[in-house]
């Protein structure tokens, strides 16, 4: 299991100093996260980074076993799937 926010902060239009601000992390660990390459986060940094990329852990999660991805990715698609419904989970 890794982070993918890459993706997020393109979106978002930041960069990986602002996003160490924004996060209150070290820039290498900001270049760490960035990058997929961090091993262990802390709840408050991940609350931070959902915080400042407006998303959820589910949205930034990724995992090296297929089988997880494949559930998450279909666990993504049924949230935004009720959201355009207006279904609440």
């Amino acid at each position: 299991m890794k982070l993918n926010v890459k993706d997020k902060m393109i979106e978002k239009k930041i960069n990986r100093n602002q996003f160490a601000k924004l996060v209150q992390i070290g820039y290498p660990a900001a270049c760490a996260i960035y990058d997929g390459s961090t091993t262990r986060i802390s709840f408050d940094t991940l609350e931070s980074i959902c915080r400042v990329l407006n998303c959820t852990p589910n949205d930034i999660f990724i995992s090296d076993d297929p089988k997880v991805d494949k559930l998450l990715a279909e666990y993504n698609e049924l949230i935004k799937s009720n959201k355009k419904n207006g279904a609440v989970c």
